[in-house]
């Protein structure tokens, strides 16, 4: 009897026998109603006689989509059929006592109605064997109960291996704030021949970041290729099954396998054997040196030095090759991030620590491999007056000269009021990106220094030597797009060594301006490539039906949005159609991201990237990673936050080591092959995948070093079977890049001999394995 099924539910019974599911939902007994029978459901089952079958009722949706609810009380539901009688079991939904009507024996066909005095007889008979087998099953279940914990004080006894059998360990995922107790149930006896009470428990052996991790040694006696799920015991050992996917099989490998328990149904697949294509990037992008970039680098965003010499070995192991600093220039005093960003003296490391300690800092990174950027504040510098303040001064010109003076009371003795940009001119709205970008004063306030003046420039070049004396490497520009690209290619050159720009706009046209004139060692400048991280969130959330446009035409919408101009998104170009599309990437090595200081810390819209969590962002930070070129720049707070991205980092470190270790000539052939699958229902891409191969001529697509499978969706599970982009000559092994030992073989077409699971936003890196 049960009334809490809702529109489209049936009730459905799983239990301890082939007949009734063998304790699988997805196997479940299905029960029948009707209007005048509700809420009383029934099904007929035949079962072994002389046994106690143990069963639960549970709820799920007529075609056994979505998680089932269960019956929530300890233990289960227990009843002994007799042979070739009928046992009718009644029970109320929730409660764990069973009212049994018989056993009573099957009549034959030909039998008559019985005489009203062997009807009576007939009853009282039933009656007692009734009573008799309620006493029957109540001391069963006793003795059952005794078993049970008598098992559980006991350790299990191992078999012999047989033939056929491998050891190993299983261990698995889970989110750390579960409570549930994980099991290994399977087929095989040692699993609990499909019974969650009978199923090998898991261990913990491990918490980290945000998983906690379980391992079971697998019992000798099991074959290679035996069928298990995990099942989680929860609140009063309910089991919760992997729904999601298909049975999991033993491997029989030695290394430990580990996988993630897929805790909802996975979304359908568009077309099983269509991928959507996807360019990285258009043919005229030009090769570039890989071992001259960062592969990966931190932004110690407003750390101090000292926390750059004391969390340098941290930042060395996830992976990172390089530790962006904030600016190191004296700057108006204050502890809030942009206080950085107004420099006042470029003669003097101040605030975020002495020059000592930027030494110390960047002492401990070298130590580590880590190459350190410093951040250049260039284009303008302190606030001096306020916009409203300097508008008003251009018609007061006895105000004007006060505001001059005070400039260089503030700015001096370095620089004077004739080392500024005049006339003052505000950049706001849409000239930000106008045509005297290079010349207004940002926001109105930011005092622009007079590029390109020989005083000006001598103090910055003094600055960069200074900052390289005590270990920097590198340099970022700050505010790039309105500084004249000749005035960073003399700075460049007076400093050498790898730099990029700030080129804070998805316009390609602007940030060629900077690519074309500025050379540094192994390519153009490279610089922030914006629009790729718009494409990326638009794409992984909505489809591709989201980026299907004509590129110079969507970049014209994108920069109308921005500036509040009015105007409709342009028509879809219909690619997608065509199962392909082309990623923007601007370079072969721009500096990727998907979060930064400035669409984290600004109340600004960054066409769209303003706002954006990092629940969304990690995945788009995992494929850049994912990527074989670039440079990826990541904030602390997201690394920390995101296992996805930890393991992306340390995939990426191996994929760049294997690259290194096949010479010049490989990396410059290297590609990076996207394939998407778009689910059924639309809307964020089922799963990508991203390969990196190498030119081999036993391969005509190259030789596959290593692959990443995302699942970009917020709330389901994705099976992924294999893909085109990953086809082989042979089957090629392939570990796991974190290290834990995990494999998987990779067919010759490109698909899994195991299907894997990513949970919702979830992902696998795996490189090839040494022969």
């Amino acid at each position: 009897k049960c009334e809490r099924t809702r529109p489209g539910e049936s009730v459905f019974v799983v239990g301890g026998h082939g007949a009734i599911g063998e304790w699988s939902p997805g196997k479940a007994l299905p029960m029948k109603t009707s209007a005048e029978e509700f809420p009383v459901w029934s099904a007929t089952a035949v079962l072994p006689a002389s046994r106690a079958i143990e069963y639960k009722y549970l709820i799920s949706r007529d075609g056994r989509s979505g998680s089932a609810r269960w019956e929530e009380f300890p233990g289960n539901h227990v009843v002994t059929p007799e042979d070739g009688r009928v046992l009718e079991a009644l029970s109320d939904w929730g409660a764990a006592a069973v009212q049994s009507r018989g056993p009573v024996a099957v009549a034959p066909a030909s039998s008559k109605p019985p005489a009203p005095e062997q009807k009576q007889l007939q009853q009282q008979t039933q009656q007692q064997q009734q009573e008799q087998q309620q006493q029957k099953q109540q001391q069963q279940q006793q003795k059952q109960q005794q078993q049970q914990q008598k098992q559980r004080q006991q350790p299990p006894q191992q078999e012999p291996p047989a033939p056929g059998c491998a050891t190993g360990v299983l261990r698995l995922r889970l989110p750390l704030i579960s409570s549930a107790q994980p099991v290994v149930c399977g087929a095989a006896p040692a699993l609990g021949s499909w019974n969650p009470k009978a199923a090998a428990a898991m261990s913990r052996s491990n918490a980290e970041g945000d998983e906690q991790e379980w391992e079971l040694q697998v019992p000798p006696a099991l074959p290679v290729g035996a069928a298990f799920k995990y099942v989680l015991l929860e609140g009063g050992g309910q089991p919760r099954w992997e729904e999601s996917r298909p049975d999991r099989h033993w491997a029989g490998c030695s290394p430990a396998q580990v996988h993630r328990f897929g805790a909802a149904s996975p979304r359908q697949a568009l077309e099983l054997d269509a991928e959507l294509v996807i360019a990285w990037g258009g043919p005229e992008l030009k090769a570039v040196d890989l071992s001259q970039l960062p592969s990966a680098a931190l932004h110690a965003f407003h750390w101090s030095f000292s926390e750059v010499q004391r969390r340098a070995p941290e930042v060395a192991s996830q992976g990172f090759c390089s530790v962006q600093l904030s600016p190191a220039q004296r700057s108006i005093p204050g502890d809030e991030w942009w206080t950085r960003y107004q420099p006042v003296r470029y003669e003097e490391i101040h605030g975020l620590g002495s020059e000592h300690d930027l030494r110390e800092a960047c002492s401990a990174c070298q130590k580590l491999g880590l190459s350190v950027l410093g951040d250049l504040v260039f284009n303008h510098m302190q606030v001096v007056a306020s916009c409203d303040e300097w508008r008003r001064a251009q018609h007061d010109h006895g105000h004007l000269e006060s505001l001059k003076r005070r400039l260089s009371e503030r700015l001096g003795p370095t620089f004077n009021r004739n080392d500024f940009q005049w006339p003052w001119f505000a950049l706001e709205g849409a000239e930000w990106d106008g045509p005297n970008r290079m010349e207004g004063w940002g926001c109105g306030e930011w005092s622009e220094l007079q590029g390109g003046s020989p005083k000006v420039q001598s103090a910055h070049m003094a600055h960069m030597q200074q900052l390289k004396s005590c270990g920097v490497s590198g340099f970022r520009f700050d505010a790039a797009k309105h500084m004249r690209p000749q005035h960073i290619a003399d700075y460049v050159q007076s400093a050498g060594g790898y730099a990029f720009g700030e080129v804070l706009s998805v316009d390609p046209a602007m940030q060629q301006e900077y690519t074309d004139a500025v050379s540094v060692e192994g390519g153009p400048l490279p610089t922030t490539d914006f629009l790729l991280a718009v494409w990326l969130r638009k794409f992984l959330e909505a489809g591709e039906g989201a980026v299907d446009f004509d590129q110079g035409a969507w970049v014209k919408h994108l920069l109308d949005v921005e500036f509040g101009r009015k105007g409709r998104p342009p028509p879809q170009a219909g690619a997608a159609a065509k199962g392909q599309l082309q990623a923007p990437v601007l370079a072969r090595n721009s500096v990727r991201f998907a979060r930064n200081h400035d669409t984290v810390c600004n109340d600004v819209p960054f066409y769209g990237l303003g706002g954006w969590g990092q629940e969304g962002a990690q995945v788009a930070a995992a494929w850049l990673l994912a990527a074989h070129d670039g440079t990826v720049l990541l904030l602390p707070q997201d690394v920390k936050a995101s296992s996805l991205i930890r393991q992306a980092l340390l995939y990426r470190k191996a994929l760049r080591a294997q690259l290194r270790s096949l010479g010049s000539k490989a990396c410059a052939g290297a590609q990076t092959l996207i394939r998407a699958r778009r689910a059924r229902e639309g809307g964020s891409p089922l799963t990508v995948c991203l390969a990196c191969r190498v030119p081999d001529p036993a391969a005509d697509e190259g030789r596959l070093l290593g692959f990443c499978v995302l699942n970009p969706d917020a709330k389901g599970a994705a099976e992924f079977l294999g893909s085109a982009c990953l086809t082989c000559p042979a089957e090629q092994r392939f570990v796991a890049a974190d290290g834990t030992g995990q494999q998987l073989t990779v067919c010759p077409d490109g698909q899994l001999k195991e299907p894997q699971v990513l949970g919702p936003r979830g992902g696998i890196f795996f490189i090839v394995a040494e022969s």
